[in-house]
């Protein structure tokens, strides 16, 4: 009996998981890997190259938009909503993707990208 009661268990958190879990494009997952990108997109860092951290972020977020036209679509509208009162360059979005050597080079998204 306590056998089967701990395989149920198991089998209920082997099922919730899923469920519980934020999809890995969500817009909080997206800003907070852009996070440390801003002073880099702003054209404020000290630095012509994006950090370590900031390459990471690009890295995940490349990932992300390569998994399917539908993830694409909602992991660049994300990156509108999150940068949508900041003044920045696009097109260092996409430099910072290649000079971070993403897998996915990102699209200059910017204020007016039509995601669709």
């Amino acid at each position: 009996m306590l056998k089967l009661m701990y395989t149920v268990i198991i089998l209920l958190l082997v099922l919730a998981t899923p469920a519980m879990a934020a999809k890995p494009y969500s817009y909080k997952t997206v800003q907070k890997r852009l996070a440390p990108c801003i002073k880099f997109i702003q054209g404020k860092y000290y630095s012509i190259k994006p950090s370590g951290r900031c390459c990471r972020g690009l890295i995940d977020i490349s990932d992300m938009m390569k998994i399917g036209r539908k993830d694409y679509v909602t992991v660049c509208k994300n990156i509108k909503k999150a940068l949508l009162h900041m003044n920045y360059d696009p097109n260092l979005i996409k430099t910072g993707s290649q000079q971070c050597r993403t897998g996915f080079t990102l699209p200059p998204v910017g204020h007016t990208t039509n995601c669709a």
